[in-house]
């Protein structure tokens, strides 16, 4: 489980896997096998997972715009929760990110004190609030900024 693996187009049964640990960490809001799918297949897609054996541990998908990456997803399985997982994922994704990106945005759910306190140590700054932006249940979302130049 100490290798990065990322999601490229045919990995059919690994993107049912990434689904269903979304969803167990977010909820009726997580994402399908086929957002994964479409997301890695897209240019400025990237999905990054890590495996044990058989079983998805830890997922971070996100993509990159013009200057800008947004992180659309991050979920660690409850078992392997605080081994650092998140955030090397989090390195890497940074690690292939184009030269010209200046800044990484991403959206958390106001309760999730864990996720936001995470993003914090990774540098992130929070710059505001989206009012009801979440689903099941409705939830306001952090918008959160990492500047990588500037």
């Amino acid at each position: 489980m100490t290798e990065i693996l990322r999601l490229c187009a045919g990995d059919e049964g690994v993107c049912e896997k990434l689904s269903a640990l979304d969803k167990m960490c977010v909820g009726a809001d997580g994402w399908s096998a086929e957002s994964f799918r479409s997301e890695a297949e897209k240019d400025n897609g990237i999905v990054l997972y890590f495996m044990d054996g058989e079983k998805v541990t830890a997922l971070l998908s996100g993509y990159t715009a013009v200057g800008e990456a947004d992180i659309t997803s991050v979920a660690v399985d409850p078992e392997y929760r605080r081994k650092g997982l998140a955030v090397r994922l989090m390195e890497r994704f940074c690690e292939l990110l184009p030269d010209d990106t200046e800044s990484i945005f991403l959206e958390v759910r106001e309760s999730n004190s864990a996720a936001v306190a995470l993003y914090e140590k990774c540098g992130f700054l929070r710059l505001s609030v989206r009012k009801n932006f979440y689903s099941s249940p409705r939830e306001n979302a952090v918008v959160m900024q990492k500047l990588l130049k500037g």
